[in-house]
C-alpha cells in the first residue's frame, strides 16, 4: 500500500532532501555539556548521579504503592464475588 500514485515519488524526494540538508548542517557541539566524563565538572556529575538515585528510589516506591494497591483491590473483589 502505497498511499497514491506519487507518493513513492515524494517520499524518495523528501529522504533525499533531508539526507543533503543533514550533509549541508555542521554538527553541533555543546559547550560545557560532557557525556562521556572526559571534561566534565565533578559538581555536575555528583548531581546527576544524585538525581538519578533519587528518581530510581522514588520509582521503586511508586512501583511498590501501585503493586500493593492492585493485590488489595484483587482480594476485595475476591472477596465479594467469591463470598
Amino acid at each position: 500500500m502505497t498511499g497514491g500514485i506519487g507518493f513513492s515519488r515524494d517520499s524518495s524526494q523528501s529522504f533525499k532532501d533531508n539526507h543533503k540538508l543533514g550533509k549541508i548542517r555542521q554538527k553541533s557541539e555543546a559547550e560545557g555539556i560532557s557525556r562521556d566524563g572526559k571534561n566534565a565538572d565533578p559538581k555536575a556529575l555528583s548531581e546527576a548521579i544524585l538525581h538519578r538515585n533519587m528518581r530510581k528510589s522514588r520509582l521503586k516506591n511508586q512501583s511498590l504503592i501501585i503493586l500493593g494497591l492492585v493485590g488489595l483491590t484483587a482480594i476485595i473483589l475476591a472477596y465479594l464475588f467469591f463470598d
